[in-house]
């Protein structure tokens, strides 16, 4: 494979970050970026979904800040969102396999079609830890997660709810849910949790809402999610809602809206809250929900050290850096502190450590999103 040719890597600081350009297709032959010293103690090896997307950028220059800070050398490397496969991570994990890297980080884009490979990894005594998206709880050692996907899934609904509550239990909206593919493990999570929380409230606090029973997948692709989306709303007409459960599919709901003239529809979605910027400044979205990627990537890799180092995370509450500091500023009014718990970051059954709260993305607080679209964007507070 073309990644094992280490003249693909290039080295680059924290403040220079940029996504790593992907080259061909089905091969897993993605261009790889390294942060950190060269002759640091461990090498590990970080696969996102993919690159050059604004979420994983954030993310890759988190890992890129605590690479720097704990003296770890990091190979990023990953496709676009046109050419990701399961099949390509599962090249990229083998490729760090067969170079002997200490640990292998991955977000996965499906749960288990290389949970074979992973188990392999910690066969040979490699550390393996998913962050973002997780594969079987037998495959790897530990999972970051960003949020328990209950509170990002009632936060999703509330917010629309609350949107729509003009309407009533006679005259309900309709709302949509969209997807990104079928056996997405974050956005699977998200669904089931959006269909509990209604059907327990839908003669109550969800009168005035009918959810639609089907969900519409978007793929990956910003292409293909365009198109779906602009079949969805062309085809029901009284779809005044949407629930989008990734950052590629708000901004398609926001133009196929744009294309159809369908402006009352409202969204409320998991997205990079910049992507959103627009049509919160047009008054057609009033918030996201997300959570700071940048912070994501940082805190994956300070639990990757700590395990290289024999210090697995335990208890009640891992403790990182980011723990008691500023995580964003109030949606309320923009400027009282959001603080991560100083007791640290909760460890959940099967060795999950979560990062924090979800977070509710505005106009008022947009500006303290970290890590992007610039290398500095929101960092004035991070560690503070």
């Amino acid at each position: 494979m073309q990644f094992n040719n280490n003249s693909h890597y290039k080295s680059r600081s924290a403040g220079e970050t940029t996504a790593a350009a992907a080259t061909t297709g089905n091969t897993g032959s993605g261009t790889g970026t390294e942060y950190g010293p060269k002759d640091a103690k461990y090498k590990v090896g970080v696969i996102p979904k993919f690159v050059a997307e604004d979420y994983f950028i954030a993310c890759e220059r988190g890992f890129a800040t605590a690479a720097d800070e704990l003296g770890i050398r990091v190979t990023w490397v990953g496709d676009t969102m046109a050419q990701c496969s399961a099949q390509n991570q599962k090249n990229y994990i083998q490729s760090f396999i067969d170079q002997e890297y200490d640990a292998i980080l991955v977000s996965a884009l499906d749960p288990s079609s290389y949970a074979d490979t992973l188990q392999e990894a910690r066969d040979a005594g490699i550390k393996v830890i998913t962050w973002d998206a997780d594969v079987e709880v037998d495959a790897r050692d530990f999972f970051v997660n960003q949020a328990e996907g209950d509170m990002i899934a009632i936060k999703l609904l509330q917010g629309l709810a609350g949107d729509l509550s003009s309407y009533t239990k006679d005259k309900p909206a309709t709302v949509a849910l969209v997807s990104t593919t079928t056996d997405s493990p974050n956005q699977n999570a998200w669904l089931a949790a959006i269909q509990k929380e209604y059907e327990s409230k839908k003669d109550t606090e969800y009168a005035h809402i009918k959810l639609l029973t089907d969900v519409t997948y978007a793929g990956n692709d910003q292409g293909q999610a365009d198109t779906a989306i602009k079949a969805l709303l062309s085809k029901d007409k009284e779809i005044v809602g949407i629930i989008a459960l990734s950052s590629n599919t708000v901004p398609a709901v926001a133009s196929s809206r744009e294309q159809l003239n369908l402006g009352e529809i409202k969204i409320v979605g998991v997205s990079v809250p910049e992507s959103s910027r627009k049509d919160m400044d047009a008054g057609k979205m009033s918030a996201v929900v997300l959570w700071q990627p940048f912070d994501l990537g940082y805190l994956t890799l300070y639990v990757a050290s700590a395990v290289l180092e024999g210090k697995d995370p335990s208890g009640a509450a891992f403790v990182s850096p980011l723990s008691g500091t500023n995580m964003t500023a109030s949606f309320m009014d923009g400027t009282t502190p959001v603080l991560y718990p100083a007791e640290g970051h909760k460890i959940m059954e099967n060795n999950v450590v979560i990062l924090g709260e979800p977070i509710v993305w505005n106009l008022k607080n947009i500006d303290r999103f970290r890590g992007y679209p610039n290398a500095d964007s929101g960092m004035s507070e991070f560690l503070k």
